[in-house]
């Protein structure tokens, strides 16, 4: 499970676009976007996401403050550049930097409870709620390595111990981002056809069930 995890954050790291944060805001995760504090889960979506603990909700929130106050220092850094006063825009450049290493490390414990809940290993079946965009493709490539390294060792199916050569990825329908459209449903399923696997939707689209393929 560790291994999983690191894999999947390492992933994420390496993956992840050079980008000023002053200008942009988190990336969206399998059911809204990121861009303001996002209320506590109603009683729906708790059922819906459970891997979506209390402690994920606080570092995701803690995540948020400091993208606030990266914003924040981007912006007094570039006024102080503009007036001439360059040795406080490197001050408030180096304090930019220090929180947004503590929103990411924020989002990675985060996204570290989410995936360390799920016996994925187990069962087959991998739950993206609650996962920003890159975290949930890097833990997608992660599950869909794994279960194709592995396939000789493949879940036993509960109808009488036939193997099941099937793995369940839930990304939600979409119903909880902003203006009801998914944003990770369709980019997993674009990696799934970039891949050339075989899969189909399930459980009202809200999930894809995908025929694991062995590794070459």
């Amino acid at each position: 499970m560790g291994n999983f995890v690191s894999n999947c954050i390492t992933q994420v790291l390496s993956s992840a676009a050079v980008v000023d944060p002053a200008s942009t805001r988190p990336p969206p995760d399998a059911t809204a976007t990121a861009t303001t504090p996002q209320p506590p889960p109603s009683k729906k979506q708790r059922k819906e996401q459970p891997y979506v603990t209390e402690d994920v909700v606080r570092y995701r929130a803690q995540a948020q403050t400091y993208h606030a106050n990266v914003v924040t220092c981007a912006q007094q850094s570039q006024q102080a550049y503009q007036r001439g006063d360059k040795e406080t825009a490197h001050t408030l450049s180096k304090e930019k930097k220090h929180w947004q290493q503590k929103q990411q490390a924020a989002n990675e414990q985060a996204a570290t409870v989410i995936l360390q809940l799920q016996h994925w290993k187990r069962d087959g079946t991998l739950d993206l709620h609650g996962l920003y965009l890159e975290e949930a493709m890097a833990a997608t490539r992660t599950f869909l390595d794994y279960w194709c390294t592995n396939q000789r060792r493949t879940k036993q199916s509960q109808d009488g111990g036939t193997r099941n050569n099937t793995v369940l990825i839930i990304t939600g329908a979409g119903h909880h981002s902003n203006n009801s459209r998914a944003v990770l449903r369709p980019k997993v399923e674009e990696l799934l056809q970039q891949e050339q696997y075989t899969y189909k939707s399930v459980h009202g689209d809200g999930a894809f069930e995908v025929t694991i393929k062995p590794s070459q």
